[in-house]
């Protein structure tokens, strides 16, 4: 046992030798048609969080390498990233790049579907990035409504300021929202209970497509939206920004944002703020009352480097929502009360969060720690709302209680801790990856009058590991994950819900290889395992649920979900080609939904929903297509396209709130200059939604095949010492009718929004 023991220190010690530590990689990155070379060119290695930057004469020194392979992205703006294996040796290695032009948009690094950053070509899971452009195109109420140009993934929508994703036909508890990081968490299982993110606070989005429990734990069965913003660090002077400004008609909606921030030395800071304020939203058949809100955020981060390559963050955001909810009664022609008035029934919703985050490097190794705290408060008020109170978060049994007119009738508060410490070990020959432990601790609360919930404390903890080979053009990835939830249930008398404790057990993971067969081709696989804890509405629910405008009575028998997902991505990257297709069939053991009885209750009016479960099977694929012919000088066409099949397989029927088929079109012209403008962009094209007749499921209102025109155009001008990008879009182009079957006002028959003109200004400084 001695000797046994010793061999291992040995091994051990072998392995973290200093020697390993000194290897460097050098190069030079050129255009591959003029020769000439390229300066400030990206030259990293994601996996080890390595990188530098080309100089004037386009070459690079990549120190602090291991001896093995290497896989190496090479990115530069208005080329085609590439990607290239590289032996490093006892001497280190030399690389010379030559990048092509390219005018086709493709994703090139992603942050959210590995625990290392990593390139899309060799990653297994399908995956999909929305950049500034596109988050400016979209220029929605939310952030979140750029998302809706992605295959794959929908948006379950209640008014203009209410977008949650849906991917792969799974919304709500099963596809998890992060914040840079940090899972986000805030009584997201309410139709109208949308991601607390504003836009100000939104650079990029990343989405994973499928099963990722393995780095997110619960509710990730259907995917991850990870919001990022840029890296605080970025900055080059101590003083910088971003201002804009964007207006819509179809709310009559005016939005702000402004981004400061700056690097002085080893410290860099930032803070961002933004409002947003929409009034009654116009359908061509009339105006949808209640549907006003106003919204406001703020943020800010403060860093320094930390010894060699370390980093200490620490921020800070709030969130401010006031919005009316929508009950049927018809659309009005006009709003007599003024288009930004706020009626009852509404809601107010606050959400504040704070983080520390350390980047750690450790020689080969890297320690990465975030620890957060976040609260989400969520009030419904519906007759004799003083408007006085609005603000005060205050006048239910919290604090003693108040007049009953000031009280809410349904008032929530969560209150969420997390930990997560990822230590990225060093090569092990050609295995690295990465160990993890994370924790979470979670109070839910009801404090007024209406009971929907009972109250309760819910523990969490997980161990992981996720392991990534890398032999020439093949990747391979694995790793495991195990859970244990611990979920303490307060009594409730008005629920009829004593006090008991539960606790879940998951033993979850995932194998996948990408192979890059050639530098422009790549062929993947993933299979995963990911599991879903039943939240307390589901379990304990016995009430009139406004947000959903359902009866929904929970089912205490219900076990946690399990799915065993398996999906492939072909990808075909070229300077003027850009094609993806995946398909996936995702097996959900226990399967959670609302159904509906066929009663009615008697004071509400609304249906009664109990929660049942069986078994379900999603089967379904996207695809993907960018061209832009060297010959058609700056023109290109965008196809995108989904569809997605979901069955309780017990019942065999429908599964509910799965959406029908699409696709998108567009042509597009693009231009890097054009007399004073950069980066000039216009497109215009239509998208095709199937209908959905589902005659298996009664209690869903059919909808029509509809066609809905979208247009925009954007460049960029250098006004001074800023640069100043007007867009222009148009949504809804024909100012066509149509029910959108992801809408929450779906069953009353109310159409999408109609025709709406955008108009956005954004500076940079």
């Amino acid at each position: 046992m001695r000797h046994t023991a010793l061999l291992l220190a040995l091994v051990v010690l072998g392995l973290y030798a200093p020697a390993a530590l000194s290897q460097s990689l050098t190069g030079r990155v050129t255009d591959a048609e003029t020769g000439a070379p390229l300066p400030g060119a990206t030259v990293a290695v994601p996996a080890l969080a390595l990188g530098a930057s080309t100089g004037a004469d386009g070459r690079f020194v990549l120190s602090a390498l291991p001896a093995g392979s290497a896989r190496v992205v090479v990115s530069f703006v208005g080329y085609r990233s590439e990607t290239r294996t590289v032996d490093v040796g006892a001497g280190g290695a030399g690389l010379d790049v030559a990048l092509a032009p390219s005018v086709v948009e493709a994703p090139d690094v992603t942050v959210t579907a590995r625990a290392r950053a990593s390139d899309v070509l060799s990653t297994p899971q399908s995956v999909a990035v929305v950049d500034e452009e596109a988050l400016d195109r979209a220029g929605g109420a939310t952030p979140f409504d750029a998302l809706d140009e992605v295959a794959g993934v929908r948006l379950l929508r209640t008014g203009p300021g209410i977008a949650k994703p849906v991917i792969r036909g799974l919304t709500s508890q099963r596809v998890l929202v992060v914040q840079d990081g940090v899972r986000q968490e805030g009584q997201g299982w309410g139709d109208e209970h949308a991601p607390e993110v504003g836009a100000a606070d939104v650079d990029r989005i990343e989405v994973v497509r499928g099963p990722a429990s393995l780095l997110y734990g619960s509710d990730a069965l259907g995917g991850v939206v990870q919001t990022v913003p840029t890296d605080l660090f970025a900055r080059t002077a101590p003083l910088g920004g971003e201002a804009s400004l964007a207006g819509a008609t179809v709310a009559q909606q005016t939005e702000g944002t402004l981004v400061v921030g700056g690097v002085s030395g080893r410290l860099g800071y930032e803070v961002r703020g933004g409002a947003l304020r929409a009034g009654l939203v116009r359908t061509p058949s009339g105006l949808v009352p209640n549907t006003a809100l106003d919204t406001e955020t703020l943020s800010g981060r403060v860093g320094t480097h930390v010894g060699e390559g370390g980093r200490l963050v620490a921020e800070a955001g709030t969130f401010r929502q006031s919005l009316g909810l929508f009950e049927d009664g018809g659309l009005v022609p006009e709003a007599p009360a003024g288009r930004f008035t706020i009626d009852m029934p509404r809601q107010t919703v606050a959400h504040d969060r704070a983080a520390l985050r350390l980047d750690l490097p450790l020689g080969l190794d890297r320690l990465d720690v975030v620890a957060a705290v976040q609260q989400n408060r969520r009030r419904e008020f519906e007759e004799h709302e003083d408007e006085d109170h609005l603000g005060d978060e205050h006048g239910d049994e919290e604090h003693g209680g108040g007049a009953a007119e000031n009280l809410p009738t349904l008032s929530l508060r969560l209150t969420t801790v997390t930990t997560d410490a990822r230590f990225h070990h060093r090569p092990l020959g050609p295995v690295f990856g990465v160990l993890g432990v994370s924790g979470m601790f979670q109070r839910n609360e009801t404090l007024a009058e209406e009971v929907l919930i009972p109250g309760g404390t819910t523990l969490n903890g997980a161990v992981y590991a996720a392991e990534q080979v890398v032999s020439g053009p093949l990747t391979l990835d694995a790793g495991v994950r195990f859970d244990a939830r611990h979920l303490d249930v307060e009594a409730n008398g008005t629920l009829g819900v004593e006090a008991q404790t539960r606790t879940y057990t998951a033993l979850t993971g995932a194998v996948g290889a990408a192979w890059q067969l050639r530098p422009d081709l790549s062929v993947a696989a993933n299979l995963g395992r990911a599991f879903r804890a039943p939240i307390l509405q589901e379990l304990f629910g016995n009430g009139v649920h406004e947000g959903t405008l359902r009866f929904e009575r929970g089912n205490a028998a219900l076990a946690p979900e399990t799915s065993l997902a398996l999906d492939g991505v072909v990808r075909y990257l070229t300077p003027h080609v850009y094609a993806e297709v995946s398909g996936f069939v995702n097996a959900i053991g226990g399967y959670i939904t609302p159904r509906a009885t066929g009663g009615v209750d008697p004071e509400s009016g609304f249906q009664v929903y109990d929660f049942v479960q069986s078994d379900a099977r999603l089967v379904g694929a996207e695809a993907r297509l960018d061209v832009h012919p060297h010959a058609l000088h700056g023109l290109g066409v965008h196809l995108a396209g989904d569809v997605t099949r979901g069955t309780d397989t017990d019942a065999d029927r429908p599964l509910p709130f799965v959406p029908p088929a699409r696709l998108q079109t567009a042509v597009e012209y693009r231009a890097g200059r054009l007399g004073p403008a950069r980066d000039v962009e216009a497109r215009i094209g239509p998208t095709f939604v199937a209908a959905q007749r589902r005659a298996d499921l009664p209690e869903e209102v059919p909808t029509d095949a509809y066609t809905v025109w979208s247009a925009s155009a954007s460049a960029s001008f250098a006004v001074g010492g800023a640069v100043v990008t007007p867009t222009l879009a148009v949504d809804n182009l024909t100012d066509a009718t149509f029910v959108d079957p992801l809408s929450r006002y779906r069953p009353f028959g109310v159409p999408a929004p109609g025709r709406s003109v955008r108009l956005a200004l954004r500076a940079s400084f």
